[in-house]
């Protein structure tokens, strides 16, 4: 893959305090390599999409959330890839003074108009991975076939699959030309679970960014839209111990199955 440094531009990252500590950017990559993104992203909507969960085509099957997904695989290659590459998953790691690890999830939501609220939550949750071997280098995606990404069931031994928590979440958002306030589809961001909190409105400009450590509090959801709205999301993922001894095993939010 390309440095990374020369697909970025030049340009400070904001820091915001409120309601929560969060990251914005309004211009993250160069015009070059969001055209290459944004034609990837393209590609796969010119799939269709589908009701029931489907390989290769953004599909519904995320519960309590009106969008279609599909994952970020090594298969999809570059552009995508970027999400996918230790450079990128260091930069949002130490944004936040959050742990190295090799596990790392990314995907691509689509919103057609008249998507509903999304429920508010916080992203302090727990992740299955088959276990990257020590020393390994290079990133490793969950895989459901052998390791279910929610509970750990699966083939796997004991000892051939870790759980993680959710360090830290970046939305990237394009493909949403002409968005303008009023159109719906932000991130929404809150000091709490009750929707009268929301705090911050985040645009899902073409080209810009939202990122922020998922800790208790991290409380955000999508806002219903009135226009499609594309992104890109992805975590890091920090060590069990790490996220107990930062915030307490109490602390973790699991999963409602």
């Amino acid at each position: 893959m390309t440095d990374l440094a020369s697909l970025l531009v030049d340009r400070p990252w904001l820091y915001r305090a409120t309601p929560f500590p969060h990251v914005t950017s309004d211009q993250v990559f160069t015009a070059d390599f969001y055209s290459e993104l944004a034609e990837a992203i393209l590609e796969l909507l010119s799939r269709g999409l589908s009701e029931t969960p489907a390989t290769g085509r953004f599909s519904r099957g995320m519960r309590g959330y009106d969008a279609y997904g599909i994952g970020i695989t090594e298969e999809l290659g570059h552009p995508l890839n970027v999400f996918l590459s230790p450079p990128w998953r260091d930069l949002l790691s130490d944004l936040f003074a959050v742990g190295r690890t090799p596990y790392v999830f990314a995907g691509a939501h689509h919103h057609r108009p008249g998507g509903a609220n999304g429920f508010i939550h916080t992203d302090f949750n727990p992740v299955w991975f088959p276990v990257s071997p020590p020393g390994r280098t290079s990133i490793r995606l969950p895989d459901p076939a052998v390791c279910d990404f929610k509970t750990g069931a699966g083939s796997l031994a004991p000892s051939e699959k870790i759980e993680t928590i959710r360090g830290a979440v970046v939305i990237y958002y394009l493909l949403n030309e002409g968005w303008q306030p009023g159109d719906g589809g932000e991130t929404g961001l809150f000091t709490g679970r009750n929707p009268e909190s929301l705090t911050t409105r985040r645009p899902p400009l073409n080209n810009s960014l939202v990122a922020f450590e998922c800790t208790p509090t991290s409380f955000h959801a999508f806002l219903a839209n009135r226009r499609p709205r594309t992104s890109i999301i992805m975590w890091v993922h920090r060590t069990f111990e790490e996220a107990v001894e930062r915030y307490g095993e109490d602390q973790i939010e699991r999963w409602q199955l």
